[in-house]
């Protein structure tokens, strides 16, 4: 697998999927729109006293709030059901249109998503519970014993949390591919999948994408900090790298693919 090739080939597609389509891009920005606002109706600096370190909830729009969370929430179906038509191979990148089969699409992803992670949410509420153990424990000896189940629990945590990363990207994936959230989840046929690419360039590659997951933050972060307009730069350049990255999974899955036979 080359994974220069593959990182070329999903930038290429993601300049082809925007450029000159404004209307497109437009559509990407409007979805995303509620989670970009989210920071404006509820800001920490604005209802935290910093000489008290006390909290105002009541200054908070608790009806914004709800609003844009909700919004928010459901706008990411046609998000991540654009993503799931990626997945399918789509080339050229597909349009925005069956409105109804993309929120679908994205429900189910989103299920398939949520079901890889839950581990790693069971094992993070397991931390948490020791750590808060830990603390209201009065004991010397106890908490020498709690700080070494708390380390555990925390390398347990990390392993989990690679594993998910490994697998959950192939699996999103065959979902698409498979049309069902059962195969989604399948680790013998993700594993095959995976050995058919091999496990070094597969790591090498996520590592290369989670080296562009850095670069894409710190630009984020960049134009974040401009005053008033900030926000509206960072909701402008997402849309690309979801589309590059939902491309570049694509590419290193393909690379898996079973090859047919010539007879």
């Amino acid at each position: 697998m080359d994974a220069g090739t593959i990182l070329s080939e999903a930038i290429a597609y993601t300049q082809e999927t925007f450029s000159g389509k404004w209307t497109r891009w437009l559509i990407f920005i409007i979805l995303g729109l509620p989670t970009a606002l989210f920071p404006f109706v509820f800001d920490m600096t604005k209802i935290m006293d910093n000489k008290t370190a006390q909290i105002h909830w009541e200054m908070v729009a608790w009806d914004q709030v709800a609003i844009v969370c909700i919004a928010a929430f459901l706008l990411s179906f046609f998000l991540a059901g654009y993503a799931v038509r990626i997945y399918r191979g789509a080339k050229p990148a597909p349009d925005f249109d069956t409105w109804g089969s993309m929120f679908i699409d994205g429900v189910k992803m989103s299920i398939v998503t949520f079901i890889w992670f839950l581990p790693l949410l069971i094992v993070l509420l397991c931390v948490l519970g020791i750590f808060l153990v830990g603390l209201a424990s009065g004991s010397t000896g106890s908490i020498g014993l709690f700080i070494g189940l708390l380390l555990l629990a925390i390398l347990i945590e990390i392993i989990v949390c690679i594993v998910i990363v490994l697998f959950s990207a192939m699996g999103v994936i065959r979902f698409a591919r498979t049309g069902s959230i059962r195969e989604g989840l399948r680790y013998s046929k993700i594993s095959e999948q995976i050995r058919r690419i091999g496990w070094g360039p597969y790591v090498i590659a996520l590592v290369i994408l989670f080296v562009v997951t850095i670069i894409f933050g710190i630009i984020g972060m960049i134009l974040a900090l401009i005053p008033y307009i900030g926000w509206i730069g960072k909701l402008i350049i997402t849309p690309l790298f979801m589309v590059f990255a939902a491309r570049y999974y694509t590419l290193v899955y393909e690379q898996g693919e079973e090859q047919p036979v010539s007879g």
